[in-house]
C-alpha cells in the first residue's frame, strides 16, 4: 500500500511549496504533480499517477480542485479511482476520512453531488443573466449579436478577403463544385453555404 500524493498549481509562475510540504508532512511515498490548469485532466502528472497506483493505494489532495476546476471531471476521477479500489484523502474535507471507509466513501461521494448541483446551478444561473441582458439589449435596440468573421464589413481581414473570394466565385459561377470552392478557401461546407445565403439575401 502506498501514499500518493498529487499537487496542482494553475501555471509554470505559481509554486507548489504549499502542497508539498503536505505531502512531506503526511510523509507520502510518492508525488505526482502538475504546472498546468485544471480546465480539464489532459495533465501529464496526473496520467503519471493514475498508471502508478494500484488497489489498496491511497491518493491525497489538499481540495477536490486540485484534481480538476470542472465537476464531471471531478466525478470521472473519483469514480476512477474506486474503480481501482483506491481510497481518496481531501485535506480540505476531513469528513470524509473518518477512518471507516463506508461512511468516507458515501461523505464523499455527497460531497461530490452536492459540488455538481452547486456548479449546475451557478451555470444555469449565468446561462439565464445572459438571456435576460441580451433580451433588455434587444429591447433597447442595442444587441448586435456575435460579430460575423466572413462578411463585407467583417473586421477582421482574412474574414472580409475569403468572403469576397466567395462572393466573386459564386457571381461569376467561376467553380467546379461547392465542395472543392469550400477547399479552396479553407472553409467546411456549412461555412460556406452560411457565406453563400448571406450573399444571396444582400442581392435580393
Amino acid at each position: 500500500m502506498a501514499l500518493v500524493f498529487y499537487a496542482r498549481v494553475s501555471s509554470k509562475d505559481q509554486n507548489l511549496d504549499r502542497q508539498l510540504a503536505r505531502a512531506n508532512e503526511v510523509k507520502a511515498d510518492k508525488v505526482f504533480t502538475d504546472k498546468q490548469s485544471g480546465k480539464d485532466i489532459n495533465r501529464p502528472g496526473l496520467e503519471q499517477m493514475f498508471d502508478y497506483i494500484r488497489g489498496d493505494d491511497i491518493v491525497e489532495v489538499v481540495s477536490l480542485d486540485r484534481l480538476s476546476r470542472d465537476y464531471n471531471d471531478i466525478q470521472h476521477l473519483v469514480q476512477l479511482l474506486k474503480d481501482k479500489k483506491v481510497k481518496l484523502i481531501v485535506d480540505d474535507l476531513p469528513q470524509t476520512n473518518t477512518g471507516n471507509p463506508l461512511i468516507d466513501q458515501f461523505m464523499l461521494d455527497m460531497m461530490v453531488n452536492l459540488m455538481g448541483f452547486v456548479a449546475q446551478n451557478e451555470r444555469e444561473k449565468i446561462r439565464d443573466r445572459q438571456r435576460q441582458g441580451i433580451a433588455q439589449a434587444k429591447r433597447r435596440g442595442a444587441y448586435k449579436g456575435r460579430p460575423v468573421k466572413y462578411a463585407a464589413q467583417s473586421k477582421n481581414r482574412e474574414g472580409r478577403l475569403v468572403y469576397e473570394k466567395v462572393r466573386d466565385a459564386i457571381t461569376s459561377g467561376n467553380y467546379k463544385s461547392k465542395a472543392q470552392l469550400a477547399r479552396e478557401v479553407g472553409l467546411s461546407r456549412p461555412q460556406l453555404y452560411r457565406i453563400i445565403n448571406r450573399i444571396n439575401d444582400q442581392d435580393k
